[in-house]
């Protein structure tokens, strides 16, 4: 009996260590699994900039980065940019904003096809830019085309001198030059000693290619986005970290009659805003309703016969109701 009893202390002792080895042994392995999913040091955040840069792209592009500075969580920023440029006071804008995310963490700019004209003026201020051999870059300059005078029909007054024919041409071009004086002069003052060409090549707005660009100090490095966040981490001092690719706050968009009459909305009925959403990333699309459409619907409500008292006090399955208004909410 005693024999028995020694045998099975034996047996469960050796069953015991077994278990502790092999727990120890799964504990190893999941620990880079456990540590790897908790241990990120902070964000990444990518802000696309592409297209044409107008006001809307400027409001998007502000508020990506405005996201980006009031977020603890993100600690550098990547512009990816595509774009040949825009409106002056739009470009500016975001001169403005890089300039001042720049100044609370690091930015660095990664360029797709090309970074010109007003591109090339919002990303002045990053730390350091990459772009590919094949990236455009520059432009450095402003392009205006001249006021055209109207011609006075039944015009009898204004209220300026200038209304009609826009101002005197010199002082057109005054303000052209100081708006190329300004983003030329940003454009040394933000890359400094980097630049090699004289302020007389620069005025040139010449076209670059990206490793033409690295030589002349317009870009630093060739590469591309991956290589744009390895550096934005490292200049942020991430060891582990997560990437963000940022996008624009959801707006309201309006869409024409016709655009809705060629729409796939089921009977042109009013639907749901979520339906009309398409590959917009930006957010719904509202719209105004054709006024035939609303007869019409309107139309079909009223030939509905109205219930009679009795019918009113139970429910019906069905409910006929008329599109109102002139939007979808």
């Amino acid at each position: 009996m005693a024999s028995r009893i020694g045998t099975l202390l034996t047996r469960i002792a050796r069953s015991y260590v077994l278990f502790v080895v092999i727990g120890v042994v799964v504990g190893l392995a999941l620990a880079p699994v456990a540590w790897n999913a908790t241990s990120s040091d902070g964000t990444v955040a990518v802000v696309p900039v592409a297209g044409t840069i107008d006001g809307g792209t400027s409001a998007g592009v502000s508020a990506m980065l405005q996201r980006a500075r009031s977020d603890p969580d993100v600690k550098a920023v990547v512009l990816l940019v595509n774009s040949g440029g825009g409106g002056a006071a739009a470009s500016e804008e975001l001169y403005l904003q890089t300039k001042r995310t720049s100044r609370e963490m690091p930015v660095i700019t990664s360029v797709d096809a090309a970074a010109a004209s007003g591109a090339y003026y919002t990303i002045a201020p990053s730390d350091h830019i990459y772009a590919k051999p094949a990236s455009t870059v520059g432009s450095v300059g402003v392009l205006a085309t001249t006021p055209q005078a109207l011609e006075p029909t039944t015009i009898v007054s204004t209220t300026g001198p200038n209304k009609l024919t826009g101002g005197d041409e010199r002082e057109f071009n005054y303000v052209l030059e100081s708006l190329g004086n300004a983003f030329i002069g940003a454009v040394f003052e933000q890359r400094g000693s980097e630049i090699q060409l004289s302020r007389t090549e620069l005025e040139q707005a010449r076209i670059y290619s990206g490793t033409q660009a690295v030589r002349n100090g317009l870009v630093d490095s060739i590469g591309g986005r991956q290589a744009a966040v390895e550096h934005a981490a490292d200049e942020a001092g991430l060891d582990s970290y997560d990437v963000r690719v940022m996008r624009p706050d959801r707006t309201v968009r309006f869409l024409s009659r016709s655009n809705y009459v060629a729409s796939t909305a089921p009977n042109k009925t009013m639907v749901s805003a979520t339906y009309l959403y398409g590959e917009e990333p930006s957010g719904p699309v509202f719209l105004m309703v054709p006024a035939t459409y609303l007869n019409t619907a309107n139309d079909s409500a009223r030939a509905v016969p109205r219930p009679t008292a009795a019918t009113r006090l139970s429910p019906s399955p069905t409910v006929a109701a008329a599109a109102g208004g002139t939007h979808v909410a």
